[in-house]
C-alpha cells in the first residue's frame, strides 16, 4: 500500500499575477485611486477622498502601496473600537454625549466601508483568469493535487477567487474552502434583498475529513461576509459580487454584512489575524505545514510577519527539515530573505539541503527539473 504524502502550499499574489496581470497589486491600487477620486457623494465621500489622498499622496508607485491604502481605510477599525468603548464609560445620565460617540462611530463605519468596497470590487472584476492562461493555472493545480495523494493544504494570502475556481475545475469533489458545505444564513444583500448562503466553518471539526483538498484564506476572501454585529459570517456566492449591485449596495447602506477581509498596515496585522475566521485559517494551515514534509511556497515576498511567524514556527521544530519549493520570478526574492523568515541563520549552514528557489514564475512551474526533484 503507498504511503500518504502531504503537502502544505502557501501563495500569494505571485500566483495571481501569473495567470492573470491585471491582478497586479500596484495596477489594482491605481485603479482604485482613480474610482475614488472620480467619486461623487457627501461627507462620507470626502472623508474617504481625505483618506486615500494621506496614504498615497503620489499616487501607487509600487505593489507595497496596496497594503498601504487597505490600512489607511483599516484604521477606521480602529477608531471604532476605540469609540465603542467610550460610548460603553460614558454615564447612564450623559445620553447626549452617547448619542453623538455613536454618530461619530457610525460615520466612521461608512467611510471605512466604502473605500474598502472600492478596492474588493476592482479585485472582483478581476478575478478570472484568461483562457491561455487558464489551462496553465489548471496544469499546475492538476499536477499540485496529483503528486500528493494525501492532505493538500493550501493557505491563500489573495482575496480573489482565481484559484478556488481552478479547483473547483480540476478536482471539485476533493475540495473543502472555508464555506460550510452543509450550514446556511440568512443575509440581507442588495437591496435589503434576504438570501440563504452558506455559512463559514466555525471550528476545525468542521472540515470533512472526506475532503483531502483544503482551501484556506488566511487573510479573507471577496466572498467571505459578515453582519455588522459579527454574529453572521457568511460565504456569498461569487456571481453575486460579479455585476457590482453588492458593491454598490455596501455605499448605499441596503445590506446587513460587510466584507470580511484583513485591513490592516504591517503594523497592526498581527492584530487583525487574530480574530475569527483568520484565526481558525492560521489554524488549519498551520496543521497543514506540521503534517506535510514538502512545503510549496508560489509568489509570496515574505514580508508579512504573521505568516513568517506561522512558516517559522513550524520550521524551527522538524528535524529533519521539510523539503522547501519556493516559486518565484526574477531575482528581488533573496535567498537570504528566504532563510531568515524561516529562522535559518548563517551558524546553521547552507540551507541547499532543504530549499530550493524557481525563479522562472508560477506558469509552467509543474514541467521544471525543480518541481521533479521536490515531488521524488
Amino acid at each position: 500500500m503507498t504511503a500518504e504524502r502531504n503537502v502544505a502550499v502557501l501563495v500569494g499574489n505571485g500566483l495571481s499575477i501569473a495567470f492573470n496581470p491585471e491582478l497586479n497589486l500596484q495596477r489594482i491600487t491605481e485603479e482604485v485611486l482613480q474610482r475614488i477620486e472620480k467619486s461623487e457623494g457627501g461627507d462620507v465621500v470626502v472623508a474617504m477622498k481625505e483618506i486615500a489622498e494621506r496614504a498615497l499622496p503620489y499616487g501607487a508607485t509600487s505593489a507595497d502601496d496596496f497594503e498601504v491604502l487597505v490600512g489607511a481605510f483599516g484604521a477606521e477599525s480602529r477608531t471604532l473600537d476605540v469609540l465603542d468603548t467610550l460610548a460603553e464609560l460614558t454615564k447612564p445620565s450623559d445620553k447626549k454625549l452617547r448619542k453623538a460617540i455613536r454618530r461619530v462611530s457610525k460615520f466612521a463605519e461608512q467611510v471605512r466601508d466604502t473605500g474598502i468596497s472600492h478596492v474588493l470590487e476592482v479585485i472582483a472584476e478581476r478575478s478570472h483568469a484568461y483562457v491561455d492562461d487558464s489551462q496553465s493555472l489548471y496544469g499546475l493545480v492538476t499536477a499540485i493535487t496529483e503528486s500528493f495523494n494525501g492532505r493538500v493544504v493550501i493557505g491563500n494570502l489573495n482575496y480573489d477567487t482565481l484559484l478556488l475556481a481552478a479547483l473547483l475545475t480540476v478536482c471539485q469533489r476533493e475540495v473543502a474552502d472555508m464555506g460550510h458545505g452543509n450550514r446556511f444564513v440568512n443575509v440581507l444583500v442588495d437591496d435589503e434583498v434576504e438570501r440563504r448562503v452558506h455559512a463559514l466553518r466555525a471550528s476545525s471539526a468542521d472540515f470533512p475529513s472526506s475532503k483531502r483538498v483544503q482551501l484556506l484564506h488566511i487573510h479573507g476572501s471577496l466572498t467571505f461576509w459578515a453582519t455588522r454585529d459579527q454574529t453572521i459570517h457568511a460565504k456569498l456566492p461569487k456571481e453575486m459580487l460579479e455585476d457590482g449591485e453588492q458593491w454598490r449596495a455596501i455605499r448605499e447602506e441596503t445590506t446587513n454584512v460587510r466584507p470580511v477581509v484583513v485591513l490592516a498596515n504591517r503594523r497592526d496585522k498581527a492584530d487583525h489575524v487574530a480574530q475569527f475566521p483568520f484565526n481558525l485559517a492560521y489554524e488549519m494551515f498551520a496543521s497543514g505545514l506540521a503534517e506535510a514534509d514538502r512545503w510549496l511556497i508560489i509568489g509570496y515576498s515574505f514580508k508579512d510577519d504573521p505568516v513568517n511567524n506561522t512558516l517559522r514556527s513550524e520550521f524551527i521544530e522538524r528535524d529533519p527539515k521539510p523539503r522547501v519549493l519556493v516559486v518565484t520570478y526574477g531575482e528581488e526574492l533573496r535567498r537570504r530573505d528566504v532563510e531568515r523568515a524561516f529562522g535559518w541563520g548563517a551558524e546553521d549552514g547552507r540551507s541547499k539541503a532543504w530549499l530550493t528557489i524557481n525563479r522562472d514564475g508560477a506558469s509552467g512551474a509543474e514541467e521544471t527539473a525543480s518541481w521533479q526533484a521536490f515531488i521524488e
